[in-house]
């Protein structure tokens, strides 16, 4: 019933009620709070009957409703039967089907097949087995022969230096970026790109599982000139949309002294040189430290052609800011908790013309006096940014500004180095 018939319902026991009240108070000469009081008490009863009335209705609705369901479920398991009865049946049929094919006989009836005995069943499994195996024995025969493959020998297994070369041919080479942030506005300033190999499978390979395996297959600067490729072109979507973003690179020192990659990665970055300002190249502290006369000279090549590099991985602070000057380092990324430990709590500086004692506090400021900007990198929460703040460090990197993401699909498979550019390296990947 709709709920603009109950109101006037209502309505009409209030109008009765009221009527009555006043027959009392007139005819019945009682005085006007009893009759009142005797108007109230009717329009009670009649909305307390007319409650009672719909709310045995609805019941009877609902219960009318649930008979309804209980049949529709009842239909249902009946038709789940029957289905389930015609999939039994077509599977008698394929296996009926599977038989013939196998002895090149007419098919059994399904009476047949249900009353023979379930040995001869066996028998008939047991024979169809054979019949593959030895057509498969007779395939590889004659391709083994036929000299286009040669024994597999069971024993060997792929190896993580198959899963990288692999990815490297099938493309499943992917670029994540994390923001790095201006302090104190935490506005991104630079993006730091990150390598992701995939498995066939699309597992996410880990760089401690690929580099290693890389490194010992001679594929890291394959690698890195994949990571390059794709932050090039990155930059360089980056600046159509009047964004000036760079982007750090990480490139390994074996990449910079090796004699195949680094003649072809020079001539790229020739030919790239307007994004000088909006690429930086990474290397880990250590890998900087050791590194050899050759791979010197190759910085100092690509520091001529007005690219910039960065430090990270740092583990000591006590650094040479006049050779990382001299040698094109403009950035210096070095952990919280290392800024923490060494820094302010143990006092180690950096090697400078300085002689006075430095506050901590004064520690970014004589990095920039050698044209060196630090980055406070692996900051989880906001009490380290007001450590960091305390210190004046200019940037800041961390999973509390941002997580590394991967590209969108779309952009990944739009910046996606040519199949050329990976067999430039002649005999990397064969």
């Amino acid at each position: 019933m709709p709920i603009i018939t109950h109101v006037l319902l209502y309505l009409g026991y209030l109008t009765i009620s009221l009527t009555v009240a006043l027959l009392l108070n007139e005819v019945g000469g009682q005085d006007l709070g009893s009759s009142f009081l005797g108007g109230i008490a009717l329009f009670c009863a009649c909305a307390v009957t007319h409650s009672s009335i719909s709310a045995t209705t609805a019941a009877g609705r609902v219960g009318n409703t649930e008979k309804s369901m209980k049949r529709d479920m009842e239909r249902l398991r009946v038709a789940h039967r029957e289905v389930t009865a015609d999939i039994d049946a077509m599977q008698t049929r394929l296996d009926s089907m599977e038989a013939s094919i196998a002895y090149g006989t007419p098919a059994p009836t399904t009476h047949q097949i249900e009353t023979q005995p379930a040995n001869i069943e066996l028998r008939m499994i047991d024979q169809i087995v054979d019949k593959l195996g030895a057509a498969m024995d007779a395939r590889l025969q004659t391709i083994q022969g036929a000299g286009n493959i040669t024994a597999i020998n069971p024993t060997a297994a792929r190896g993580p230096m198959d899963l990288v070369r692999e990815a490297l041919m099938e493309n499943r080479v992917e670029l994540y970026l994390q923001p790095i942030v201006q302090l104190p506005q935490r506005k991104t300033a630079f993006y730091e790109g990150f390598t992701r190999l995939k498995d066939m499978n699309g597992r996410i390979i880990l760089p401690q599982e690929f580099i290693p395996a890389a490194e010992q297959a001679g594929l890291m600067s394959t690698i890195d000139n994949v990571l390059l490729f794709r932050c090039v072109q990155i930059v360089r979507k980056l600046m159509k949309q009047d964004r000036r973003i760079g982007i750090f690179c990480n490139i390994s020192p074996s990449a910079l002294a090796d004699e195949q990659f680094f003649p072809q990665f020079l001539d790229f970055m020739r030919e790239n040189r307007d994004l000088a300002g909006s690429v930086i190249f990474e290397i880990p502290q250590d890998g900087y430290e050791n590194r050899t006369s050759i791979e010197a000279r190759a910085m100092a090549k690509m520091v001529d052609l007005g690219f910039r590099f960065s430090i990270d991985r740092v583990t000591n602070t006590e650094m040479d800011l006049p050779d990382l000057e001299r040698s094109g380092v403009r950035y210096v990324k070095i952990s919280a908790t290392t800024i923490s430990e060494q820094i302010v709590t143990r006092g180690m500086r950096p090697r400078s013309a300085i002689t006075r004692e430095i506050a901590a506090a004064d520690i970014a400021a004589v990095f920039q006096r050698y044209g060196i900007d630090m980055i406070a990198e692996r900051i989880e929460s906001e009490d380290t940014v007001l450590e960091v703040l305390d210190l004046d460090i200019p940037f800041g990197q961390g999973h509390l500004f941002g997580t590394p993401r991967a590209i969108k699909e779309s952009l990944m498979e739009e910046t996606a180095p040519p199949r050329e550019f990976y067999m430039k390296q002649s005999g990397r990947i064969a």
